[in-house]
């Protein structure tokens, strides 16, 4: 009875360890499978963002403020001096009452801007009925470009 019993406890102590042996080699080779898929992946995004133009290859030009009817607003035009496209432009305003800063706005361009080219850009100051803080001066810059 106890040669039966050490038999049987060795049969399932060997069927658990083939089991374990077995589920390792399947968890080895599909955790192969997902890095091998996430490297190519992450190197697949890195080489689409080298195929954009970054925020210091965008260039603001004619950025002048306009006021009409109440409403405040910051124009002009920003340029792609790189040799990529460039998407989702986001360009940001700040202003300042006698250098201190009072007050912040931001707008997006949406679709391409090709290398070479121009695009025009408003960001709006405040709501409406509801004026941007007291300024005397203003600075725009790109933040960010993909």
């Amino acid at each position: 009875m106890i040669v039966n019993a050490l038999k049987t406890t060795g049969r399932g102590f060997l069927l658990g360890l083939g089991f374990s042996i077995a589920t390792a080699v399947v968890y080895y080779f599909v955790w192969q499978y997902y890095v091998t898929k996430a490297e190519e992946e992450m190197s697949r995004n890195f080489e689409r963002t080298e195929m954009v133009a970054s925020a210091k290859d965008l260039v603001l030009a004619d950025v002048e403020e306009q006021k009409h009817d109440g409403a405040t607003a910051i124009i002009g035009s920003v340029k792609n001096a790189g040799s990529k496209p460039a998407r989702s432009v986001h360009l940001q305003a700040n202003l300042f009452n006698h250098g201190k800063f009072v007050d912040q706005y931001s707008t997006y361009i949406s679709g391409t801007i090709k290398p070479g080219e121009s695009q025009y850009f408003k960001i709006s100051c405040g709501c409406s009925g509801t004026p941007p803080a007291e300024h005397d001066s203003f600075k725009v810059e790109v933040v960010s470009g993909f």
